[in-house]
């Protein structure tokens, strides 16, 4: 069973006071300005926080094994 949920822009449902969640602004890049505006940067740290990385990856940046441990295994006529 492959199991997929999509990650939106949770964290910035307004970006510069007008609504991007549930607009046309959700499929273009709302936070264009991170080298620039500290606010849009922010938001893009929340954005990205929000995956919760350091549950996926140990303090070395590799996929944690008891996660590994799970995936599935590619089957042997392959490899």
């Amino acid at each position: 069973m492959l199991i997929m949920r999509t990650r939106r822009l949770d964290r910035a449902k307004f970006v510069d006071g007008k609504p991007v969640e549930g607009t046309w602004r959700a499929h273009q890049v709302p936070l264009d300005g991170v080298r620039t505006n500290p606010e849009h940067l922010h938001q893009l740290e929340e954005w990205m926080r929000s995956y919760k990385i350091e549950e996926l990856f140990d303090e070395k940046g590799k996929f944690r094994a008891e996660l590994a441990d799970i995936a599935p295994k590619a089957a042997s006529a392959w490899v």
